[in-house]
C-alpha cells in the first residue's frame, strides 16, 4: 500500500512537472497587429463557385485582445475595406468582429461574428417608392446600409508571430425591401505586428 502512494505521488509529480515545462509564456510585448487581405466577393447565397463572378476587394485592419494565451485567443477585430463589383456596386465598409482563435502547433483556425456600417455606390440608377404617393423617384447616389458578418478560417503562424491566413465569410446588406442582401467573400491575406 506504501508503495502504491509513493508511486502515485512520484507520478503525480512527474506529471506537474512536465506539465509546467510545456506552458509556455508569452512575452508581454507594446505591438499593433496589422492585417492586411484581398478577397473575391460575390452577391449570392453561399455557393463557393458564384464567387468567380463577383468583385475584388482588400481589407485592413488591427485585432485587440480579450484573452492572450498560448493555445488561444478571444479577439475583437476592427476594419476597414473596400470591393468593387463590376457593373454592380462598390462598397467601402467598416466593421468590427468578435472572435476566437484556436491554435494545434503552429496552424490556427478561428470564427469571428459581428456587423458595421457599408456605404454603397451603385453602377445602375436604382429608385425608391415613395409611400404616400406610390410614385417612384430616383433615389440617392450612395446609400447607407447595415452589414453583419460571420466568417471562419485557416491559418499558420510562424515563430515571430506573424500570420498568413484564408477566410470564408459571409456578410449582408440591409435593408433591401426588409430583407437582407446576401454577400460571400473569400480572403487571403497577411497579419504583422508594428512595435509601438
Amino acid at each position: 500500500m506504501m508503495k502504491t502512494l509513493q508511486f502515485v505521488l512520484l507520478g503525480s509529480l512527474v506529471c506537474i512537472g512536465t506539465a509546467r515545462a510545456q506552458v509556455q509564456v508569452v512575452p508581454v510585448q507594446k505591438s499593433l497587429p496589422i492585417t492586411i487581405s484581398l478577397f473575391a466577393e460575390s452577391i449570392s447565397l453561399p455557393t463557393i463557385k458564384r464567387i468567380k463572378k463577383g468583385g475584388i476587394g482588400i481589407k485592413v485592419g488591427t485585432e485587440f485582445y480579450y484573452r492572450n494565451r498560448p493555445g488561444s485567443q478571444l479577439i475583437q477585430t476592427l476594419t476597414i475595406g473596400y470591393y468593387h463589383h463590376p457593373q454592380v456596386q462598390n462598397g467601402l465598409f467598416i466593421n468590427s468582429e468578435f472572435g476566437y482563435r484556436t491554435f494545434i502547433g503552429s496552424f490556427f483556425a478561428d470564427a469571428f461574428l459581428g456587423g458595421g456600417a457599408l456605404l454603397l455606390r451603385p453602377m445602375a440608377p436604382s429608385y425608391e417608392r415613395n409611400e404616400s404617393t406610390g410614385a417612384y423617384r430616383k433615389a440617392s447616389a450612395t446609400q447607407l446600409k447595415f452589414m453583419p458578418s460571420v466568417q471562419t478560417g485557416i491559418g499558420y503562424r510562424f515563430p515571430n508571430r506573424a500570420m498568413i491566413f484564408a477566410h470564408y465569410e459571409l456578410f449582408g446588406e440591409m435593408p433591401i425591401h426588409n430583407v437582407v442582401l446576401p454577400h460571400q467573400a473569400l480572403s487571403i491575406g497577411t497579419r504583422f505586428f508594428i512595435r509601438q
